[in-house]
Formats: structure tokens, sequence, C-alpha cells
């Protein structure tokens, strides 16, 4: 039993150290075109990793904005777009029903 346990308790603390905690979603917005590049395993100096770096840098700036959600929350927790009006999942605008109307 004793045996048992240990083993449980060790096996636990490995695949809890093979976890990685943070970074693990951070967007491709957020990096620089050097992180993304090497993340894909190309090395430093290489002809394809010079292209892989001009290919990220000029990317961000054809997409400057896309690092800011286009969308916030409200203090009720609706999705709100830029100019303060309710949208759906997938960012169409929902119909304004006012608190005052009734449907008999």
């Amino acid at each position: 039993m004793r045996t048992r346990i240990l083993t449980t308790i060790g096996l636990g603390l490995v695949l809890a150290g093979c976890e990685v905690p943070y970074g693990k979603d951070v967007p491709a917005a957020a990096q620089s075109a050097t992180l993304i590049c090497a993340g894909y395993g190309l090395r430093t100096g290489t002809a394809t990793y010079d292209t892989c770096v001009t290919y990220q840098e000029a990317r961000a700036q054809t997409y400057p904005g896309q690092s800011v959600p286009p969308f916030r929350l409200d203090q009720y927790n609706n999705r709100v777009d830029a100019e303060g009006y309710r949208v759906d999942g997938t960012g169409r605008r929902m119909s304004v029903q006012s608190p005052y109307s009734r449907r008999y």
C-alpha cells in the first residue's frame, strides 16, 4: 500500500513538471517576429529564418490592430461593439428592444 501511494505521488509530480504553466496561450500578435520564427524551429542566420522574419514583420504591419479585440463586455457581461450596441457570437448587432415595450 505504501509503495502504491509513493508511486502515485511520484507520477503526479513528474506529470506536473512536464506542463508549461505560463505562456501557452500567448497570441501570435503579442509575440515578436523573431520569437515566432524561432518557435517554428528555424535556426537564426539562415536564409529561411530571414525570410520568415521578413514575412512576419510585413504581416504585423499589414494588420496592426489585430491584437485589440473588436468587442468588449459591458457591466452585465453582454458583448458590445465599439459604438455600444450589443452583438451576438458572430459579431452581428442584435435588435434593440425597449424595456417599456410589451408583447401580448
